[in-house]
């Protein structure tokens, strides 16, 4: 199996398929994340569904026909969005808003729910500004002496104290769904601003990494020569530390016994 699949690289026809299998995987996983979403739409609000049945029954009362009366069901319900848009931009949509929102954080259990779906939806109504795009990209040390670390976007400026070390909230996008990471407070002095925009973070994220060397500015790049500097000078140190550990054995053995 073995010689058989370096024989398939050897003549060109394993990387050409390979070549050709990332040029489609995107349209696929496009597809498929497509086909998902239309899955659980279908099973929240297809015909099957008890929305899908509730709204069937209703243009069951005007017509026989089960797909029209689904048809006018939704149509129904489109209608009646349609005329609450209306009268929210007559009488002022932020005052009915908390009027509202009041109203439902006073019923016990729902308000649990209530709060944060709507303080959800409230943040994807707002301007790329004032969210995502507001935010600034940040690199985040961690480890001995910063040893290791991972690029995230600083919430806000504010600054907080847990156990006595100074904070700042960062987010830090995931692959390959950015908006589905995780909320750090990271030390103040472990945050560093990064001269990158938030939408190239995202490509990186989106293409787990594959993208980093398109979209990460010139002045983060080492340069080849540079690494295989810092290599070499590795390579001395590990020697080095080889060396030490190495010759106390050694002159133990050579000295005579008492």
């Amino acid at each position: 199996m073995t010689r058989a699949i370096r024989w398939l690289w050897k003549t060109g026809i394993l990387s050409t398929f390979i070549a050709g299998l990332f040029a489609v995987l995107p349209i696929v996983i496009t597809i498929g994340i497509m086909a998902w979403v239309g899955g659980v739409l279908e099973a929240w609000l297809g015909p099957g569904s008890l929305v899908g049945k509730a709204l069937s029954q209703m243009g069951l009362q005007f017509v026989t026909d089960p797909t029209i009366a689904s048809i006018l069901g939704w149509a129904a319900v489109l209608l009646v969005i349609w005329l609450l848009g209306a009268f929210l931009k007559g009488m002022g949509k932020k005052r009915f808003e908390m009027a509202f929102s009041a109203a439902m954080e006073r019923i016990p259990l729902v308000n649990l729910l209530y709060k944060p779906v709507s303080q959800v939806v409230d943040l994807l109504q707002r301007k790329p500004t004032d969210t995502i795009e507001g935010m600034s990209v940040v690199y985040c040390s961690f480890g001995r002496e910063g040893s290791g670390g991972f690029l995230g976007l600083l919430v806000s400026d504010r600054v907080y104290r847990f156990n006595g070390q100074a904070c700042r909230i960062v987010y830090v996008p995931t692959s390959p769904l950015p908006m589905s990471g995780v909320t750090v407070f990271a030390a103040v002095e472990s945050v560093q601003r990064v001269d990158m925009q938030v939408d190239d973070l995202m490509k990186i994220s989106l293409s787990i990494g594959v993208m980093s060397s398109s979209v990460i500015p010139e002045q983060y790049v080492v340069s080849p020569e540079e690494v295989g500097r810092s290599e070499d000078r590795l390579t001395d140190i590990q020697l080095t530390k080889a060396n030490e550990h190495a010759n106390p054995a050694a002159i133990g053995a050579l000295e005579p016994n008492p």
